[in-house]
């Protein structure tokens, strides 16, 4: 009887904070983006934000061209309806960086994403991109998947190190640690909320580990092709940090001015490009983010 009390409060309060944090945090960052802002939306799919219908300066960039994108999600019958919403698709993105298929004269007030950053390869080398198509005082608008709140809750939040390591070597594909820790530690829990014991009685790997040995094997060897999967897994304090940190190095002028708390299975993240080259910072700016920093670390360590 308590367990099923307890469960029922559980529910109430994750629903009474996905309203409270959509309202306070998420829907202002939305709501301020103009219709006539010029905006960039990455991998929309089947359910973009920024219809070109009311936003009349909207690009999008997705993985395939207007035709195929329909093609493939109108053979997914769970989502075969949203079909009518994919947009024209004005850039392809086949694995050189962004920039390099956008005109050098076309610069954007806002970038948008939802539940894209976590599966690019080059994770700094992306938000490099990003910084370079961002308009003056333009903005990135990142929604967030929350690891402990979908199949990556047995995972590991993604460090600064994991980001570098991949950054100096540039693989064309998800290679090594992200594709092992992806596929050994997927479950088949995915609530939308935060993972409970009662979802981990039932939860299966969703793969053996040999088979994440084996594909980290085949992803190694020249000419593999590329396979999509969750390379990066952040709760909103870690990717703060980790925004921080590679600001501090000097590895991008992208500064995380909003970070929402997580709510369904999800986080927003605003990110504007600081004023000057992160090398050329005062000491005591410097000296502020070096306290959010250790804050951070603080806060991670639960």
């Amino acid at each position: 009887m308590l367990t099923h009390v307890h469960r029922a409060l559980s529910r109430q309060y994750n629903k009474v904070r996905r309203v409270v944090v959509k309202r306070r945090h998420v829907n202002p960052v939305l709501a301020s983006v103009p219709e006539d802002a010029r905006i960039l939306e990455i991998g929309g799919g089947y359910n973009p934000r920024y219809l070109k219908s009311r936003y009349r300066n909207a690009f999008h960039l997705d993985h395939c061209n207007t035709a195929e994108l329909r093609a493939k999600y109108a053979a997914m019958p769970e989502v075969a309806h949203h079909v009518h919403r994919i947009q024209e698709v004005d850039f392809v993105f086949a694995g050189a960086p962004i920039e390099t298929v956008i005109p050098a004269d076309l610069r954007f007030d806002v970038i948008y994403g939802s539940h894209v950053l976590e599966h690019q390869v080059d994770l700094i080398g992306h938000l490099q991109s990003l910084e370079k198509l961002l308009a003056p005082g333009g903005r990135v608008i990142e929604i967030i998947p929350d690891y402990r709140r979908c199949f990556d809750v047995l995972r590991y939040p993604s460090v600064t190190s994991d980001a570098l390591v991949v950054h100096m070597k540039q693989p064309p594909i998800h290679q090594g640690k992200q594709v092992f820790d992806s596929m050994s530690r997927s479950i088949s829990a995915n609530p939308g909320r935060p993972v409970t014991a009662a979802d981990l009685i039932k939860a299966r790997f969703s793969h053996s580990l040999r088979s994440a040995y084996e594909a980290v094997m085949a992803l190694e060897a020249p000419g593999a092709a590329y396979q999509d999967m969750h390379a990066w897994t952040f709760r909103p304090e870690s990717f703060r940090l980790l925004m921080i940190e590679l600001l501090l190095l000097g590895l991008t002028r992208l500064r995380p001015t909003v970070v929402s708390p997580s709510y369904d299975n999800q986080f927003c993240a605003v990110l504007e490009s600081v004023d000057m080259d992160p090398g050329a910072m005062d000491a005591p700016a410097i000296a502020a983010l070096e306290r959010e920093r250790l804050e951070l670390c603080k806060s991670l360590r639960v």
